[in-house]
């Protein structure tokens, strides 16, 4: 563990303790007790008025609770009291200051929830569909702890990898969701087993699921308290299954009425949404850019308008999951989440740590 977890884990602990006990705090609160601690904890010098400058209007008129400067990296992080619902003028206000600052970052917080921001994610979209992380103080254990030290490490923002730290609690949190559904949905179906079967323990009875093919290996090995694979061992259990490290791999994705599958390139980060996919036909209020795309493809004859739904007539390829799946789905949808492999596994498994959300 590192001496920034530490600090704020017991920061964090602290914090949780005398929450537990009193109404949830205002505004001010928030700020003094929450937010300084938890950057101090961090790493932040918060005496320091050209690293954590306060309340600073600048010199396009927008104003921001904090902006947080050290060496080359920079973020806006707006407050609010903790009885105070984040709405969507928060969300404006914070990410139109950062885009004043020439920052892509911005942090929407009321103490309990941390919301991460970043400019250049679905643009052309709200300013909530900027969003790109959330953590929250009220998680069981130290995993709020944890995953704001993994973001907000001043080492992390000198070295310019805050993109690459933000993948990386992303794939966590996934990975947690992941695990939770596993427990959720396949427990029951290792109780039922080893209660038909007499067998003597949940172990042998989850060995046994599997082969009955009720229960994947990755699904035995959540429930066993094992760790979901990482990217790299899932690539390499596939090479080792056809002898070669796979060119691609395959995703799904439903949606209403619509089914797509795409072919995600390991080498070239490509995603190509394969012919015969399906598309649902109607597109959100604020998605100009999936409507105008759509329309170029339609002319092109690459999509066909069917009865109750659009059909892929050739292949397509994308830069990224996001946008092949606002492609399918008519609006903003995270492709690292909804993309599944036939294991059921989401596409967030396998992205590389070097990549930028998107």
């Amino acid at each position: 563990m590192s001496a920034v977890q530490m600090r704020v884990r017991e920061a964090v602990h602290a914090v949780q303790k005398w929450l537990a006990h009193g109404s949830p705090p205002g505004e001010a609160v928030v700020r003094q007790a929450i937010v300084l601690r938890f950057l101090h904890a961090a790493g932040f010098d918060i005496w320091n008025p050209a690293e954590v400058v306060p309340e600073e209007t600048n010199s396009s008129g927008t104003r921001s609770d904090f902006l947080i400067r050290v060496g080359a990296g920079k973020f806006a992080l707006e407050l609010k009291g903790m009885t105070v619902a984040l709405s969507a003028r928060d969300y404006q206000q914070v990410v139109t200051y950062a885009a004043s600052e020439g920052t892509p970052w911005a942090v929407l917080t009321n103490g309990r929830v941390w919301v991460i921001l970043d400019r250049t994610h679905q643009p052309g979209g709200t300013f909530q569909d900027h969003e790109v992380l959330k953590l929250e103080l009220g998680q069981e254990g130290d995993t709020f702890a944890d995953d704001f030290a993994a973001l907000f490490d001043p080492a992390v923002w000198r070295s310019d990898g805050f993109s690459a730290a933000v993948q990386q609690v992303g794939a966590q949190q996934q990975r947690r969701l992941d695990e939770a559904r596993i427990r959720r949905e396949k427990t029951a179906a290792v109780d039922a087993v080893q209660a038909q079967y007499q067998i003597p323990s949940f172990e042998l009875a989850a060995q046994a699921a599997v082969e009955m093919n009720r229960l994947t290996e990755v699904e035995r090995d959540v429930l066993l308290g094992r760790p979901l694979p990482t990217a790299q061992s899932l690539i390499e259990t596939f090479a080792q299954s056809s002898g070669t490290v796979p060119e691609s791999i395959s995703f799904s994705f439903w949606i209403k009425t619509a089914a797509a599958r795409a072919d995600y390139s390991l080498t070239k980060g490509t995603w190509v949404i394969k012919a015969g996919s399906t598309a649902v036909k109607e597109v959100k209020p604020y998605a100009g850019g999936v409507q105008r795309e759509r329309a170029q493809l339609l002319a092109a004859g690459v999509l066909v308008d069917q009865a109750d739904q659009l059909l892929f007539a050739a292949d397509v390829e994308y830069t990224n999951p996001s946008r092949a799946a606002g492609i399918v789905s008519g609006g903003a949808k995270n492709g690292w989440d909804v993309w599944r492999d036939d294991q059921g596994r989401p596409a967030q498994m396998y992205r590389p740590t070097s990549a930028r959300a998107d």
